[in-house]
């Protein structure tokens, strides 16, 4: 016989803090471990044994799912929590289970090493300014603070259209704001999103009806999927130049590329970017584009200059000081046997980032200590995706 909705739904309400962090602050997924940092820094746990049966207690009502961590294809010792269709509808005040999608199984583990690196930084940064400047640590003050940084480390793909319109329509940024440069880049995701949508609805009507339900707004769903494949194809087409000017939050997001703070202070615009390279590709031509681009992006929505301070964060210092070395790296001219700029120079003049709105950057490479802290200490050759 299975688990009452009733009994599913007591055990929500009596864990409904857990539910939240997991559904928020891991997008549905997080790690065991990160969990039960929560539960220490908010006090909800006394030790890990009550932390532990309050999980199993979860697990057992069928509200949340408890499997181990599989990271670059290899098993560790970790466990990992998803929330199950009851816990989505719960959070989301759904009448049914029908008006809600599970979390898809995926041979990609990216939506959980996403979610590491999103709850590290929440974790170790996020939550020490919360104790020094609101004094109390708690879910509503973690997602508050968020809130007022303008940070996006709380959004998914594909949701650059809520985060962009609530930024235009603060009350306190007006004055920095180049509304007509916001409106072109919220038109341009529109548009887009709306495209998709067509695309998918005549996909449905081709289906005579097998397998056809109702149309939802989630990032693991069949539009997101047709969103991703769509992206592909129309980014092989786009010339250099089009790749800057149609270069959009939803384009940011997709390359886990997160806003951590907007910051004005005594009138100087301070933009921290923090980009995570879960998959350990350590490819810096194609992270400085996207820099150059997220540069060039934040000047149509500023109307006076201001500093992006992007930080490059991997898995372990190994892959940080790699990645550096490359940035770094300064090629001899054939002709002049004279050392030219760094390839971080080079590729940002190449992509319309001038030597004068190069001084408005700065970049730091930096790592969460990945490895030896969820991986089991896996040597670092051991995780190229390959």
């Amino acid at each position: 016989m299975g688990i009452s909705n009733a009994t599913k739904q007591a055990v929500c309400e009596k864990y409904r803090t857990y539910v939240e962090i997991i559904y928020r602050l891991g997008n549905k997924e997080m790690l065991m471990k990160q969990l039960y940092q929560y539960a220490e820094l908010l006090g909800i746990a006394r030790n890990f044994s009550s932390f532990y049966n309050s999980i199993m207690e979860l697990v057992h009502a069928e509200v949340i799912r408890k499997e181990p961590f599989v990271a670059f294809g290899k098993k560790t010792q970790l466990q990992m929590l998803s929330l199950r269709k009851y816990a989505i509808r719960f959070i989301e005040q759904k009448p049914d289970s029908n008006s809600v999608a599970s979390l898809p199984k995926t041979n990609s583990n990216e939506r959980i090493l996403l979610s590491i690196f999103k709850n590290y930084y929440i974790i170790n940064k996020v939550i020490p300014r919360v104790k020094r400047e609101m004094g109390e640590v708690s879910f509503e003050s973690i997602v508050k603070m968020l809130n007022r940084d303008y940070s996006t480390i709380l959004f998914s793909k594909n949701q650059g259209i809520p985060f962009l319109s609530g930024l235009r329509n603060d009350k306190k940024l007006q004055h920095i704001l180049n509304i007509e440069g916001i409106d072109q880049c919220l038109g341009r995701m529109w548009e887009i999103k709306q495209k998709h949508l067509d695309g998918f609805r005549r996909g449905s009507s081709m289906s005579e009806g097998k397998g056809r339900g109702n149309i939802r707004s989630s990032s693991h769903s069949p539009l997101a999927d047709l969103e991703e494949l769509v992206d592909a194809r129309v980014a092989k087409d786009l010339t250099k130049e089009e790749k800057i000017d149609y270069y959009t939050i939803d384009t940011m997001l997709s390359f886990n590329a997160f806003i951590a703070q907007i910051k004005v202070k005594d009138g100087k615009i301070n933009v921290t970017v923090l980009i995570f390279d879960i998959h350990n590709k350590q490819n810096i031509y194609r992270t400085v584009t996207h820099i150059a681009c997220i540069y060039n992006m934040f000047s149509r929505f500023f109307n006076s200059e201001f500093l992006l301070k992007i930080g490059i964060v991997s898995i372990d210092d190994s892959a940080s000081r790699n990645l550096k070395s490359q940035a770094e790296y300064k090629p001899v001219d054939f002709n002049s046997k004279e050392r030219k700029a760094s390839r971080l120079s080079t590729i940002l003049k190449e992509w319309r980032v001038d030597d004068i709105m190069q001084k408005q950057i700065d970049v730091q490479f930096v790592d969460y200590n990945i490895t030896n802290d969820f991986l089991d200490g896996i040597k670092h050759a051991n995780l190229i995706r390959r």
